[in-house]
């Protein structure tokens, strides 16, 4: 038997907004449920952070290749990665050059200087707070940063796997 909306806790609405997401992401509930072979206030109640209804679990891939490419896919996914303290990041392809190793390092020392340069700045009053973030880009410093990290991680998988 289905809880009732006054017991859904704080993943339970999760669940339920990243659902909503992901259906808005695919094309909205008509086209979802006729993907998914489900009714439309069925996929709506999926995404109705007041019913204790969820997607069954083996629908969840189906769902998300749908919504593929839109920001922050795959949806439910992520939000369940971070329920369990990950942080998911897209794989990126492992091409390159063979002899741009080098470029790849010198982007790497790069994206680190700029966050190692911000952070340093932000400390300057010996602390670091939500303005010194914003202002200096740290998010995006941060970002690029992994992004760098993830390319070079992808390339050396490769190699590996030779």
């Amino acid at each position: 038997m289905a809880r009732g909306a006054e017991d859904l806790g704080p993943m339970d609405i999760a669940i339920s907004d990243a659902t909503g997401d992901a259906v808005h992401a695919a094309g909205k509930e008509v086209f979802v449920a006729h993907m998914l072979g489900r009714s439309q206030p069925t996929i709506n109640r999926w995404g109705d952070r007041n019913v204790a209804e969820f997607i069954p679990l083996r629908l969840v891939p189906q769902l998300e290749m749908l919504g593929a490419g839109s920001p922050a896919h795959p949806h439910i996914t992520r939000a369940l990665a971070r329920m369990q303290g990950f942080e998911l990041y897209q794989r990126p392809e492992a091409d390159g050059e063979p002899g741009d190793w080098l470029a790849q390092i010198g982007l790497l020392s790069a994206e680190a200087a700029d966050i190692t340069g911000a952070i340093c700045r932000a400390l300057e009053d010996g602390k670091i707070c939500t303005r010194d973030v914003r202002q200096l880009n740290m998010v995006d410093d941060a970002r690029q940063l992994v992004g760098v990290v993830l390319t070079l991680l992808a390339r050396v998988e490769a190699l590996a796997a030779e």
